[in-house]
């Protein structure tokens, strides 16, 4: 009887130590595993040290019940990089009905960089049909040659019916005919992405017959690609006439200009459309006096009249293509602008030297002050509150207090960033359209939001029947620095 009294004081008002940890039900811990996942967007290439992904590798660790919530939800991106993981995928959708429902993209890739692709073929003639989800499709560091991917295959591929994105890095094709081949397979394309594309053979590209789908191309992202393939792509969008968002350039110190770049001939071939425009400038170091007609050669906007968002990104420090900015913003002709940002890449390795170079250059260079003045222009009048954005990013999900040394290091450059640009940019920041970003998130939340506002006001103008000038401006307090 003791024993059991001192038991039960023990349980119900004895030390806490004894006392049973609180479980929550295991329905609760699903969906907050759930909405944990659906903060987890694999629209981006590059997830290492992405919060949600991290958050959710570390609920797979906690008990069974938690990995197996999460087992499917880590399987939404699936990579293949041989015949026996197409093979063991294979059998787990057999096995695993749900999974099918699940995967989202799939990445088919080598084991080591520029590698013989061997399994493209038999994950078309493997999988057809059995992932009804599947929206993207990535090929990385492989090279690509003409045996590996038989007329069966591509015919495979059509059954990837809902597949609107193809991503291909650093990869090389073996022609432009298979590569027609392989876009013309997925009827539902409308965004491509290619990385580093280069071509084995160099036929001209007008030989080639174009996708039969090219008109319903409406996005386009080209980071360096062999001239026989832009000027392949050049042809896609003059048949197209359709594309909205174009992104091309290099990261880095790549020498575009001497490999025959085609980026103007890419501008013109889409002037009639492209409505959002991101350019990556190369870190070339050139003389002051050629910068005016580099620009003019290769980056001239003056013929994209329906641009509303013009994002510009340097990648890299010491950032010596900064100014090449006030060329490339004399240039803008288009009165729906709406939205307008520069983005200095940072180096995860040297993070606080590189914001720190680039404040020091930005204080002893008088092209803020420059811009400023641009930007009071009559084409630059419908810009959005918060719509002029300056910020920093890295290419990876890290945290920015660590790259900084500490958060408390990481803040006070932070507070300089906004400090010098509300100092420099004096009439942008009294008209309330000048903001900053610090950081990937903050970065991402300022694109969404100019976009709402960008839909919002062409709802507007769809319901009044057009509008006059000025009616571009969205009704919207405008965003602080940051």
């Amino acid at each position: 009887m003791k024993e059991g009294v001192s038991t039960g004081t023990a349980a119900f008002g004895g030390s806490p130590q004894d006392a049973p940890a609180p479980r929550l039900p295991t329905e609760i811990c699903g969906r907050i595993i759930d909405h944990v996942a659906a903060g987890l967007d694999i629209v981006y290439s590059v997830l290492d040290g992405n919060p949600h992904l991290l958050a959710l590798q570390s609920c797979a660790l906690v008990c069974r019940d938690w990995y197996y919530h999460t087992w499917y939800h880590l399987r939404q991106r699936v990579h293949l990089r041989d015949r026996d993981d197409i093979r063991l995928l294979s059998r787990t959708l057999r096995d695993r009905p749900r999974l099918r429902g699940v995967v989202q993209q799939v990445v088919i890739s080598g084991h080591a960089q520029q590698s013989v692709v061997q399994h493209l073929e038999l994950f078309t003639a493997m999988l057809a049909g059995k992932l009804p989800a599947l929206s993207r499709i990535a090929i990385e560091d492989v090279e690509w040659t003409v045996g590996s991917m038989r007329m069966e295959g591509f015919g495979y591929l059509a059954t990837f019916n809902l597949v609107h994105t193809l991503e291909i890095t650093d990869v090389t094709v073996p022609s432009i005919a298979q590569l027609a081949r392989l876009i013309s397979a997925l009827h539902g394309l409308s965004f491509l992405r290619f990385f580093g594309v280069d071509c084995s053979q160099n036929p001209p590209a007008s030989l080639v017959s174009l996708p039969l789908n090219s008109a319903n191309l409406e996005s386009l992202e080209v980071r360096w690609a062999a001239p026989a393939v832009e000027d392949f792509l050049v042809r896609i969008i003059q048949e197209a006439s359709r594309v909205h968002y174009l992104a091309f350039g290099v990261d880095g110190n790549v020498d575009i200009f001497s490999m025959g770049s085609r980026s103007q001939t890419l501008l013109d071939a889409s002037a009639a459309s492209v409505e959002a425009l991101k350019l990556i400038i190369p870190n070339i170091l050139v003389s002051d006096g050629t910068v005016d007609a580099i620009v003019e050669r290769h980056y001239n906007l003056s013929r994209l009249e329906s641009l509303w968002h013009l994002e510009i990104t340097l990648p890299y420090y010491p950032f010596v293509a900064w100014s090449w900015i006030p060329h490339i913003i004399s240039r803008v002709t288009s009165k729906h602008l709406m939205a307008m940002s520069i983005v200095f890449t940072i180096r995860a390795n040297h993070a606080a030297d590189d914001v720190d170079g680039a404040l020091t250059m930005m204080e002893e260079d008088n092209i803020l002050v420059r811009l400023d003045d641009m930007l009071q222009t009559e084409c630059f009048a419908n810009i959005a509150p918060g719509g002029v954005c300056l910020g920093f990013d890295h290419i990876r999900w890290l945290s920015y207090g660590k790259l900084s040394g500490t958060e408390s290091s990481f803040r006070e450059r932070c507070n300089q960033w906004d400090e010098l640009m509300m100092r420099k940019l004096v009439v942008c920041n009294g008209r309330g359209i000048l903001t900053t970003a610090h950081g990937k998130k903050e970065l991402l939340d300022w694109r969404v939001t100019m976009n709402s506002m960008h839909t919002k006001t062409q709802h507007r103008k769809t319901k009044t029947g057009g509008g006059a000038q000025g009616e571009d401006q969205p009704e919207h307090t405008p965003d602080t620095p940051g």
